[in-house]
């Protein structure tokens, strides 16, 4: 094989391709990516709280799993993969960024050519040992390894997991001089305000929430299965450019109910005509999510079913989007959410919740309100999710509705355009 200077490359032994420099593979792939001015303020932003923290280094973690969705990680390069649990970019104070990869071959340049944020990009396979010792060796290069080091979570804030035990002792024992600690909260502060480009990616991930939601519409008829609806909107977020993060789906009778919210584990019940559906859709785009839910008939609803949504699901939602704006408060959207128990019904906890990477703080439930003291009253720029979930009395019923919303200077905008309906196939 050539290389781009037409000089033969040996590449059939691990090292040779672990260490290849000018492949060409893969140049004329296309990804979607905020711009190299959008990267430089995060990457700007983070420094100056690393600062203010005293850190030196961040490691910062991402995975694929639902309360990740890549984390610090894609806000930081881009990069997003399936291949291990977590991936890693070692982020100095000063000093080049660097995404630790877990794959060689022609792998690392796709990765290369998708993760705009970041120019060194590594290999950990082969002699450099993995991903612990790979880091080591980093910290090492930038002069660090009596530093204070800071390993981010791994997950969204609320769920902080870290680095697995095996990559935390190969620190301890590559670095002994170094400060290393667990950095629980750095990201939210940064991202609870989105950029301008930021809310145009949620608007993109909006638009793919309608595909999604639109593609079970198309195919909810009788004979279709939980498992095949969720995978019809899984393709259609895929489809749209973007990628699934949550295909909540549940199927139930509206004669004989036994169902409160949709399946998180979509299974094999097959839909039948005088069925409900149940959904919370979230998809993926650029690095963040939106999120949308709303109720589908197949038949005519029985009165159980439209009462709840007319007495309970659209005025509690229509509650809830009018408190949604700046200068308002966390508690005044926990009272627009008492609406639905101020008309004798009850409801899942959970009211609504923030949107950072996926779902995040600040969050509203009946019994608590989960903020920081910065983002309990709404101010421009915050991405929200209202998910009110009305049941009835007897909690064998609940109709699930759900929109994601942008606060602007005067009120809200929603990301999505499905309409607030009580759809009837």
């Amino acid at each position: 094989m050539n290389n781009s200077s037409g000089k033969r490359l040996d590449i059939h032994s691990t090292e040779a391709m672990v260490n290849l420099k000018d492949a060409v593979w893969h140049k004329d792939s296309i990804y979607p990516s905020p711009s190299p001015e959008e990267y430089k303020r995060r990457h700007e932003a983070l420094r100056e709280e690393m600062k203010a923290q005293g850190y030196d280094c961040l490691i910062v973690g991402g995975g694929s799993n639902l309360m990740s969705m890549w984390g610090g990680l894609v806000w930081l390069t881009g990069h997003m993969d399936h291949r291990t649990m977590a991936q890693y970019v070692v982020f100095p104070l000063k000093g080049e960024p660097t995404l630790l990869y877990p794959m060689a071959n022609s792998h690392i340049w796709s990765a290369r050519a998708q993760a705009k944020g970041v120019q060194d990009i590594r290999s950990v396979r082969g002699k450099a040992g993995g991903f612990g010792k790979m880091m080591v060796t980093r910290i090492k290069e930038l002069g660090l390894e009596t530093g204070s080091i800071g390993l981010t979570s791994v997950n969204m804030e609320k769920w902080a997991e870290f680095i697995p035990a095996n990559f935390y002792l190969e620190l301890i024992e590559g670095l002994p001089k170094a400060n290393i600690s667990f950095v629980p909260k750095i990201f939210h502060k940064l991202w609870v305000k989105k950029s301008p480009e930021e809310l145009d990616l949620y608007r993109k991930a909006g638009e793919l929430c309608d595909r999604a939601h639109e593609a079970v519409l198309e195919h909810a008829k009788p004979g279709a299965t939980e498992r095949e609806l969720a995978a019809r909107a899984a393709f259609a977020m895929s489809a749209g450019g973007g990628y699934p993060h949550l295909c909540i789906l549940g199927i139930t009778s509206m004669e004989d109910p036994s169902q409160i919210f949709g399946n998180p584990n979509p299974s094999d019940r097959v839909l039948e005509e005088g069925d409900l559906i149940n959904n919370e859709l979230a998809a993926g785009y650029c690095g963040v999510t939106s999120q949308i839910g709303n109720p589908i008939c197949v038949g005519k609803p029985t009165d159980i079913v439209k009462n709840l949504w007319e007495e309970a699901v659209l005025p509690t939602a229509m509650a809830m989007e009018e408190a949604l704006r700046p200068g308002k408060t966390m508690d005044d959207l926990l009272k627009a959410g008492e609406t639905m128990t101020d008309r004798g019904y009850t409801g899942r906890p959970i009211l609504m919740h923030g949107m950072d990477i996926c779902s995040s703080d600040p969050s509203v439930s009946f019994d608590r309100i989960v903020a920081e003291d910065y983002e309990r009253t709404m101010f421009p720029g915050m991405v929200l999710m209202s998910e009110p979930n009305p049941i009835t009395p007897d909690g064998k019923l609940g109709l699930f509705w759900g929109r994601t919303y942008i606060i602007t200077e005067d009120g809200n905008e929603r990301v999505s355009k499905t309409p607030d309906e009580l759809f009837v196939l």
